[in-house]
């Protein structure tokens, strides 16, 4: 592990603005001398071209990388299913497969985050060494798109990270709306649609990221893990809950059914990650409810 003139570690993040990746920043600039890229940032990068994406290798000095870019709108992916011209795989595959190559020729650690959505939850929840994939009918095109990334990441490199997580909420992002800002902003509209009590999952709290990429990092892991709530739930509760804490009336949420709902590309009825092996490593990810607390009390309950 090689650090830089401030006993830093150089760690290069690509989707350094996005909802997830600039929490990891904001989280961790004490302990890494970051090397921030966006597409229109200001260490510019297109992860779907190759000449862009070199030049990034070539002018930056790092040894790992996490990739937090990602065409990451599930129902607008999911109109463009089948199409590979579209802007859904050029980022999810093609973009991943750019960066894949680069870090094999520049020799450098990819951490690639990925999602729960390459299950077809049909048998979750799921540990890191249950298949992807299953019945393909039951997966969504983003889905689909981060099964091939993944691949690809496993067939290019020999030492990698997956980090897997799902429905990612954090307590403040203005260019956004997470899975708990939809939830709160609709209730304040009084626009909540059914919440399903039917899904199950288990939502992420996204400032895990950053004690869980140190560790793995500092342990020199490779392989998949998941970062997740340790506790399943469901929409439903996860709304009553939510709605609670920031001084809603949780009986205003209605109770729906996923299995009864056409919705616009498919999503797990019964998924949900498994994480005993980054438990086993040392780090206990943030349950669900706790996670509610944290978002109320660093939002000062300004979501409502």
């Amino acid at each position: 592990m090689t650090l830089d003139s401030n006993n830093k570690l150089p760690l290069a993040v690509i989707g350094s603005s996005s909802m997830v990746g600039s929490r990891f920043c904001d989280l961790s600039n004490q302990n890494f001398r970051l090397i921030k890229a966006d597409l229109h940032g200001e260490i510019p990068v297109d992860i779907t071209d190759v000449k862009s994406v070199r030049h990034f290798f070539l002018q930056n000095n790092f040894q790992y990388l996490i990739l937090f870019s990602a065409f990451a709108d599930v129902d607008e992916a999911e109109k463009q299913r089948g199409n590979k011209e579209g802007n859904c795989w050029k980022i999810n595959v093609e973009g991943v497969r750019n960066v894949a190559n680069a870090c094999k020729k520049f020799k450098r650690k990819l951490i690639f985050i990925s999602t729960d959505f390459v299950f077809d939850g049909i048998n979750g929840p799921y540990d890191e060494t249950d298949p992807i994939g299953g019945d393909l009918d039951k997966i969504s095109w983003y889905g689909l798109s981060k099964i091939e990334g993944e691949k690809i990441v496993q067939r290019v490199l020999a030492d990698f990270i997956i980090l897997r997580i799902s429905y990612p909420y954090r307590a403040e992002f203005q260019k956004k709306d997470d899975f708990a800002k939809i939830i709160l902003r609709r209730y304040q509209e009084n626009n909540l649609f059914p919440m399903f009590s039917d899904q199950f999952f288990s939502p992420t709290f996204i400032d895990d990221l950053a004690p869980a990429i140190r560790l793995i990092i500092s342990r020199n892991q490779r392989g998949i893990f998941h970062i997740a709530s340790p506790q399943i739930t469901t929409p439903y509760d996860f709304a009553k809950h939510l709605i609670l804490a920031f001084g809603g009336n949780p009986s205003k949420v209605r109770n729906g059914s996923i299995l009864q709902t056409k919705l616009g590309a498919p999503r797990s009825a019964n998924g949900g990650l498994k994480v005993e092996k980054i438990r086993n490593l040392g780090f206990l990810p943030t349950d669900w409810k706790r996670g509610i607390q944290i978002i109320y009390s660093q939002s000062k309950g300004k979501l409502i």
